[in-house]
């Protein structure tokens, strides 16, 4: 591998993973995506996992000629098969947070490291590092779906996307940048305790749960209400921060 670092990018506009980002000691820079997000997958697992991937390929398309690991990341809530998204108003945000008192639903986060390399060599010793990582994944409660890909810059979403690799990309010395996509998926089950209508209105009148996916932040005004969690907190939040954690440290950035 070059002795030059990787910098990251974080594909993506939230304060909150941004936040998160922070908190983990990383030096990042954030650009944004402005891409179509659409999904083929039906399960809330797949669906995060692609669009995070869409979003991490899109971003990374435009700084082809850099050293930078991009992340890409997408969360959804999800109760009793379905999907929940942002509240359109507070009677919805109401009707959402009610279905969740006294029960527990899921919440899901895909994420996407898009990794330049040019070698064999670079790639050999990348997917060495992304396997170690794969071999560990017992560790994060909830982690799923991984997916190990290669792609150039102007390569579409490939058709397969469980289609994991194996063999060295045969570039054969040359310079030709091309890159390796990780991706997975996160899960934890988050316990609501249950709860009286006037609370409901309340936490729904305050305004928080209208850009919120799945219509409450659990670090914000909904946290009296939540009794417990199983799994990554601050995948919750936004990112799964152990688990990205762990396979970025493992990279040289």
């Amino acid at each position: 591998m070059s002795d030059e670092k990787y910098k990251i990018i974080l594909a993506s506009a939230s304060p909150r993973r941004k936040e998160i980002m922070q908190k983990m000691g990383f030096d990042f820079e954030i650009r944004v995506s402005g891409c179509e997000e659409k999904t083929t997958e039906t399960l809330p697992s797949l669906i995060v996992r692609e669009l995070a991937s869409v979003k991490a390929k899109d971003v990374a398309s435009g700084i082809i000629s850099e050293h930078k690991i991009v992340v890409g990341a997408d969360t959804v809530v999800a109760h009793r098969g379905e999907i929940m998204g942002k509240p359109k108003d507070e009677k919805a945000a109401f009707d959402m947070i009610k279905s969740y008192a006294g029960d527990i639903h899921r919440v899901y986060t895909g994420v996407c490291l898009v990794i330049p390399f040019e070698t064999d060599s670079e790639y050999e010793e990348l997917i060495k590092k992304v396997r170690n990582f794969e071999t560990k994944a017992a560790e994060f409660y909830g982690l799923e779906n991984l997916c190990k890909e290669i792609v150039a810059p102007n390569d579409t979403i490939p058709d397969a996307p469980d289609n994991s690799v194996s063999d060295a990309p045969g570039v054969s010395g040359k310079t030709d940048r091309r890159y390796l996509a990780v991706s997975y998926s996160v899960y934890t089950n988050v316990h609501v305790v249950p709860m009286n209508d006037e609370e409901i209105l309340k936490y729904a009148a305050s305004g928080e749960p209208l850009d919120k996916a799945g219509a409450y932040a659990i670090q914000g005004g909904f946290a009296p209400f939540i009794s417990a969690i199983e799994g990554d907190y601050y995948n919750v939040v936004g990112l799964p921060a152990c688990s990205l954690y762990a396979l970025l440290k493992s990279l040289p950035i």
